[in-house]
């Protein structure tokens, strides 16, 4: 549903199995670097304790910021496709990491967002953008959509469209 192929999932995810209530349940977990994990199925959005980031290191000077890891595997995805630069990744698993990973975003020459295109994403975008000009907005690449995930989903639609037309 996501247009996230296995092969990238499998690279960043792993099935989780958690307990609620007597009952045994699974979904897709994206670890953290505190070890827990972000966790998603149909019917759940919910993470393990402690709640933390995701980081990736390349050692490059450049680094990419997420919002939520839908955002980063679709840019992985993206990235499969074409050229992207070499760059780390930091995956916030929310909006609140934003200020705590600040020390950390500092210590790059670029700071590429990729959050959501919602109130709260733009505010933190434009918090950004208005403490350094080594923050930069990427939104625009994915205007008029909820987020990157939701630009791949509908663009990928729209191509097999196209494609189902010509033929």
């Amino acid at each position: 549903k996501r247009k996230i192929p296995y092969a990238v999932a499998d690279k960043y995810c792993r099935e989780v199995r958690y307990q609620m209530n007597d009952k045994v349940y699974y979904g897709i977990g994206f670890k953290t670097d505190s070890g827990s994990f972000e966790i998603r199925n149909l019917f759940l959005k919910s993470a393990s304790s402690p709640k933390s980031i995701t980081s990736f290191k390349n050692g490059c000077d450049e680094v990419a910021v997420f919002e939520g890891f839908f955002d980063f595997l679709s840019y992985k995805v993206l990235e499969e496709k074409s050229t992207f630069p070499k760059t780390d990744y930091i995956v916030l698993n929310s909006l609140s990491f934003f200020e705590k990973s600040r020390t950390v975003l500092e210590n790059y020459n670029q700071v590429k967002l990729y959050l959501d295109n919602d109130k709260a994403g733009q505010n933190c975008s434009r918090l950004a953008l208005s403490l350094s000009n080594k923050y930069k907005d990427e939104s625009s690449l994915y205007r008029n959509y909820k987020d990157l995930n939701d630009w791949l989903v509908n663009n990928e639609l729209k191509q097999q469209k196209r494609i189902r037309r010509k033929f």
